[in-house]
This record gives C-alpha cells, structure tokens and sequence, in this order.
C-alpha cells in the first residue's frame, strides 16, 4: 500500500501530491480540480510512493484523458443515407460547421470512436469530417465535437445526438441453376 499518490500532467508545473487514504486492505488519494477550464484539458498520469523511498514512484497508472467540451459553437451530425442501417451496412456520418474546426470528433453514448478526423472545406465554405463507419456499426446515439490540433483536447459543445438503428441481417441470397443434360 501507497504512502502517498503523485498526479502529474503535460500542463502543470511539477506534480500534486496527497497522502494515501487506506480502505480495505488498499491506498487511494483522490485529487481535486476545479472549477475546469480549458487549461486543465490534457493527459494525466498518477504515481505511488512510500514514506522511506519518497523519491522513487511506482509504475505510472493508465493515463486520464481530460478533455472539455463546450467551449465553442456545436457542429451538426448527419447520415448521409438517413439513420436506419441494415446490418452488415456501411453508413457515412458527416460531422459540419461553419467554425473553421481543423479536427472533428466522432462519439457514440459519450465514448469517443477513435481518433479525430481532419477537417476540409467544403466549396459553401463550411468545415466537415466524414466518418465512414463499416459493419462493426452498433445502433446507439451519436454525436459530434470540433477541435483544433494545437488544443486537441478542448472540444466544442456535442452535436444535437443522432440516433443509427441497425436493423436486421443483410442477407445475400443465391440462386443456383442446375441443367441436367443426358450423356
């Protein structure tokens, strides 16, 4: 069990640190931050330590990716051939805004779906991303965000929520013609 827990991030100087409660048989600390702003936006990671060994951490923890949304104009989500998909389908999801985004976002019920995509200007001089989603698509509410690459992790307010319904199997049917013919 930890003495004591360590947070450090890309964007403070230096590091937290806050002495272990123990629960049931384990150490934690928990670290406040707030209010939020932007400047808090960015990846943090938390070390341990002990009382006789104050200088050496353990093994850093997975990171926390913070990001803050809301900060500019929401984008608009759309699906290309309306929101109902068979199954098996690929849909194409166009992410627009009229703010010069260089970077959109693509998210279903709040966990982002891989990386970003670049932006490009369309010729009514909007900004859009199209994410091209293969058979791996799962029905579910999805929303948008624009960024910009040097504050990647300070994201616009959601897109209104567009709701994909994946219906059925696609089935592909055969049909087989058999000649006979005599010898």
């Amino acid at each position: 069990m930890f003495d004591t827990f360590i947070l450090t991030s890309q964007i403070i100087n230096g590091s937290f640190q806050l002495p272990a409660e123990f629960h049931h048989g384990g150490s934690h600390a928990s670290f406040s931050i707030g209010p939020v702003t932007p400047d808090h936006a960015g990846v943090y990671i938390c070390y341990g330590s002990y009382n006789q060994t104050p200088y050496e951490w353990s093994e850093s923890s997975d990171p926390v990716d913070i990001r803050i949304t809301g900060v500019y104009k929401k984008p608009s989500l759309s699906a290309t051939r309306g929101p109902v998909v068979m199954s098996g389908e690929d849909i194409t999801l166009s992410c627009t805004s009229d703010h010069q985004f260089d970077m959109f976002h693509l998210s279903r019920e709040g966990v982002p779906q891989g990386h970003g995509l670049s932006a490009e200007q369309s010729h009514s001089g909007t900004f859009q991303a199209n994410f091209l989603l293969f058979t791996m698509i799962q029905s579910g509410t999805y929303r948008c965000y624009g960024s910009f690459r040097n504050s990647s992790h300070v994201w616009s307010t959601p897109s209104d929520p567009l709701y994909i319904s994946v219906t059925g199997k696609k089935v592909l049917y055969i049909h087989h013609v058999f000649w006979l013919m005599e010898l």
